[in-house]
């Protein structure tokens, strides 16, 4: 079921991809052993539009891989393909909307198991993910949201409405209901009106 057509999005998204942005990920330019990074930097020059369910499945994290001009361009894509194809684009909502509710780390629920296995095994990832500094990680993603606009946040808000009332998506509730919070707080940031309490 499609909530967010595409003319809502062309309304509040720009379309064509922004000439100056020539990458799409932050930092030096990505080794051969970097596969995330090297395929989010594969969609530069491409128009959100082009962006499939099939990519963001495979590459369910490439929101965290992206530039905050490059997040903010592609950010439709993700409400699109995410309303065409529910089980191919949910761990990217899920992380998303993770991102959103900037509340540290955070594995889906469907990749606890995976994510106990992989610390037992790999206790150097543990000890990676305890050295975090949240403060720099909460820093991190308000740079990739802030380049919305209030019209913007508006949809994004109709889209977390709208995955809050699907019961088929495996999101953690609470975190989906803070990612709502933070939502609003930065759309009352964008039109200069103060949030009610």
């Amino acid at each position: 079921m499609i909530t967010i057509g595409d003319e809502e999005l062309h309304k509040v998204f720009p379309r064509e991809y922004p000439k100056d942005l020539a990458r799409t990920t932050e930092g030096e330019s990505p080794s051969e052993y970097d596969l995330d990074r090297i395929e989010a930097e594969k969609l530069a020059g491409k128009r959100w539009e082009e962006i499939e369910a099939a990519l963001l499945q495979e590459f369910f994290d490439i929101g965290a891989w992206l530039n905050p001009r490059a997040f903010h361009y592609f950010f439709p894509a993700f409400i699109k393909q995410s309303q065409v194809d529910l089980k191919k684009t949910s761990l990217l909502v899920d992380s998303l909307i993770t991102m959103l509710a900037d509340g540290g780390l955070h594995w889906p629920e469907s990749l606890k198991d995976a994510e106990a296995e992989l610390l037992r095994e790999n206790p150097e990832i543990a000890e990676a993910i305890e050295s975090i500094n949240e403060n720099e990680l909460s820093a991190w993603r308000q740079e990739r949201w802030k380049a919305f606009t209030a019209p913007q946040w508006a949809l994004v808000r109709k889209w977390l409405s709208w995955i809050d009332q699907d019961e088929r998506w495996p999101v953690d509730r609470e975190v989906l209901r803070k990612a709502i919070i933070n939502a609003a707080k930065w759309q009352a940031q964008r039109v200069g009106i103060p949030r009610k309490r």
